[in-house]
């Protein structure tokens, strides 16, 4: 079946070029990684903060990312049992995390 067939949209929404980027807040430091974003915010769509910043700063980081006004895309690659993926995505949704992504091997219960 295809995502037409499902109703999923194929094709992005009327974005500006810029929007579609998102820029890896690849780094050890909470600071740096907040400075980044703001430096960039006028450039870019989104920033992406990974598991290297989340277990530098925790993930606190995802908070401030937001309430400085970054859409964040939390890049944790959720995989366990469906129950506990439901429950970090819930909290990272509250943390204020715009997209994540999960690992799909876990079944349409998982997901």
């Amino acid at each position: 079946m295809t995502l037409r067939a499902l109703g999923v949209p194929t094709t992005l929404p009327e974005l500006a070029p810029h929007e579609r980027l998102i820029v890896a807040l690849d780094l050890p430091d909470a600071a740096a990684a907040r400075i980044l974003a703001a430096r960039l915010a006028p450039q870019v769509g989104a920033v992406k903060v990974g598991l290297e910043l989340v277990n530098a700063a925790g993930p606190a980081i995802i908070e401030q990312l937001a309430a400085d006004g970054a859409r964040v895309f939390y890049d944790a690659k959720f995989h366990d049992i469906p129950n506990t993926v439901a429950g970090a995505v819930r909290q990272a949704a509250r943390r204020g995390a715009w997209m994540l992504n999960v690992h799909a091997s876990g079944g349409g219960a998982m997901l």
